[in-house]
């Protein structure tokens, strides 16, 4: 019997090397599909920048393409995002959607805050080991570039959240929305309300679990998957 499929989508700023260390632990159990957002990864960012619309699109195609039936999909931070979206298009492509430290509340005013957050020469002043570690993530692309880049996916959402309520109180697939209680990006409130406007959605807290996926023990993450 083949083993099932999980599909793997990474944060912003982030890429598929974010996740490995929870794909190999979940390889004995499943098919593992660790896949960059494109742009990501060193691929060539677009000229526009990033936009949810477009990633989300660009993973329908190729969910299309690559699988002949819906699959389990765990999807950090943006990756739980665009996921989500998608499912309330195309509920018929997942089994079931895991996120963590996904942010839900949209609006112009949160977006500017993100987006205020992403200033290349403060990041690169004040928090060097972050720079680096977008550095290594995105090679041989410039850094600075994607983070650039990632303003216009901030701004957008900010505009058209892309996920209303009507959506969500039709989404037939089940979604657990994991919140680690230290992560001062997400906040409960946000991810616990959005658990319950889903028909099947479930909300679970991390103890002491901060939003940077690599502060992480992805061990803790393993009794979802079973």
């Amino acid at each position: 019997m083949p083993e099932p499929k999980l599909l793997l989508l990474h944060g912003a700023l982030g890429s598929a090397a974010q996740l490995a260390p929870l794909a190999d632990g979940l390889a004995i159990s499943y098919t593992v599909i660790n896949r960059d957002f494109p742009g990501h990864g060193g691929t060539a960012i677009p000229p526009e920048g990033y936009r949810m619309s477009g990633l989300v699109a660009d993973l329908e195609e190729w969910m299309d393409q690559n699988f002949t039936g819906p699959v389990l999909a765990f999807g950090y931070s943006m990756g739980g995002y665009a996921a989500t979206v998608l499912a309330c298009r195309r509920p018929d492509l997942f089994t079931r959607i895991i996120t963590l430290g996904t942010k839900w509340d949209w609006t112009p005013a949160s977006a500017a805050r993100e987006a205020g957050m992403l200033e290349v020469d403060k990041i690169e002043e004040k928090v060097p080991a972050l720079a680096q570690l977008i550095a290594r993530r995105h090679a041989p692309q410039d850094w600075k570039a994607v983070v650039r880049a990632t303003i216009p996916l901030l701004t957008a959402l900010g505009a058209d959240p892309l996920i209303d309520g009507q959506g969500i109180a039709r989404l037939e697939v089940p979604v657990d929305i994991l919140w680690g209680s230290a992560d001062r990006m997400v906040s409960r409130e946000e991810s616990e309300a959005m658990a319950n406007r889903m028909p099947r959605g479930r909300f679970f807290v991390l103890d002491g679990i901060r939003h940077p996926f690599e502060q992480i023990d992805p061990r803790v993450l393993h009794p979802f998957f079973n």
